[in-house]
């Protein structure tokens, strides 16, 4: 299928590894120019140098999205090199555990500061040329917390769920202007962040890796985790020309985990 992105402009936040290093990569693949940042200068660059391999025009630049000057170079210098801004897909962010009786007020604060504040900025930072343009697609990578709290995640469940409501509110907002904002809603991926979070459960359980990898996949009907790049597909396709009658969804790609009729 002929996504129609070949030659637009994309920007893809937290694209050093993961979920995002493979949106980026898709994307690229399909024929757009990406920007991607992360906070990490080398290993931004490492990916920046295997999407530059496998033929791609990106920008990489180091930035943390919670910061409002970081944000704003990072925009101004994708519109430098690119003279325009197509696509944005806020991924920048990581997984924080915490309970009622011991989630820190720092913890909170990070996550919304990253997830919440920073999605945010990131959209403000490019509506305007979107805007210009007369044309945009923004798409937001929330967590499954922000529609299945967990006790033990308190700190993503809350800055996840207020970022699934940020995006039906902005995709309302902008919708007359031809901006189209959606989620996708991933549940465990094939990722570092799972990795670590697997080993974490090896430790405090005493367990192999197979016992412990069992508390993640036995939540999907597939049984098993997902791949960044089975992330990446349902993006591309959001970002593109072929879901030009989709705003305001937050689609799961879970594997079958969300199991909600409605909703």
């Amino acid at each position: 299928m002929d996504l129609s992105i070949s030659g637009k402009a994309a920007i893809v936040t937290g694209a050093s590894r993961g979920i995002g290093l493979a949106v980026a990569r898709r994307l690229a693949a399909e024929g757009a120019r990406v920007a991607i940042c992360a906070r990490d200068a080398d290993r931004l660059e490492e990916a920046g140098d295997a999407l530059r391999s496998a033929g791609a025009d990106v920008l990489t630049c180091v930035a943390d999205v919670s910061d409002e000057d970081a944000r704003t170079e990072f925009v101004a210098r994708a519109l430098d090199r690119f003279g325009r801004i197509d696509m944005l897909v806020n991924n920048a962010g990581t997984h924080v555990r915490g309970s009622f009786d011991d989630m820190t007020d720092a913890q909170l604060q990070q996550q919304l500061d990253t997830k919440l504040f920073g999605f945010l900025g990131m959209i403000r930072a490019v509506v305007p040329q979107m805007r210009r343009q007369g044309d945009g697609r923004i798409v937001n990578i929330i967590g499954q917390a922000a529609r299945h709290p967990h006790p033990d995640r308190l700190p993503s469940g809350i800055a996840n769920a207020a970022v699934q409501a940020m995006t039906k509110s902005i995709a309302d907002a902008l919708a007359r202007e031809n901006i189209r904002v959606n989620a996708v809603c991933p549940q465990y991926v094939e990722t570092e962040i799972v990795s670590r979070t697997i080993e974490k459960e090896m430790r405090d359980r005493n367990v192999d890796r197979a016992t412990a990898l069992a508390g993640f996949t036995r939540a999907n009907v597939l049984g098993r985790l997902g791949r960044p790049e089975e992330i990446a597909d349902v993006v591309a396709f959001l970002a593109s020309d072929r879901a030009g009658f989709v705003t305001g969804t937050s689609l799961s790609v879970d594997g079958g985990y969300h199991r909600y009729v409605f909703g």
